[in-house]
């Protein structure tokens, strides 16, 4: 059975809080598969009794094992192409030249377990900006 859009906003808002994930409203079909095994795992009977444990314990380690089922936990070089093509051809030639004085530009990598995505990113800098290195 799916779940109530007043679930699926509880749970939305949970991850969002507590992750700084936002869960649009086409993703109820993720939310739902994603929690299935949290489901399982604290011994309930359906995603609605998760939900309804969630609402009457604050702060609990059943949480925690939500918001982490809603994580993305891969790392990958280049994964997700969207956001290396947004740095190599929008941020990096307007950025460049507003450091061109200092000569520093410093790049931040959220959430990178065993560092892909910075590695990534120089590779995609050596490759698109070769001079920056000279």
């Amino acid at each position: 059975m799916a779940l109530s859009s007043f679930d699926l906003d509880m749970i939305r808002k949970l991850v969002r809080e507590r992750a700084g994930i936002v869960l649009g409203a086409d993703k109820s079909y993720l939310i739902e598969s994603r929690l299935q095994p949290v489901v399982k795992a604290a011994n309930l009977d359906s995603l609605e009794a998760l939900c309804q444990r969630l609402r009457t314990q604050a702060h609990t380690a059943l949480h925690r094992q939500v918001v982490e089922a809603m994580t993305t936990n891969e790392t990958l070089f280049l994964r997700d192409a969207h956001p290396f093509e947004t740095l190599t051809k929008t941020l990096l030639p307007h950025l460049i030249p507003k450091r061109s004085a200092t000569k520093r530009l410093t790049i931040w990598c959220a959430a990178c377990s065993t560092g892909q995505e910075p590695y990534s990113v120089a590779m995609l800098i050596r490759e698109q900006h070769p001079a920056l290195l000279a």
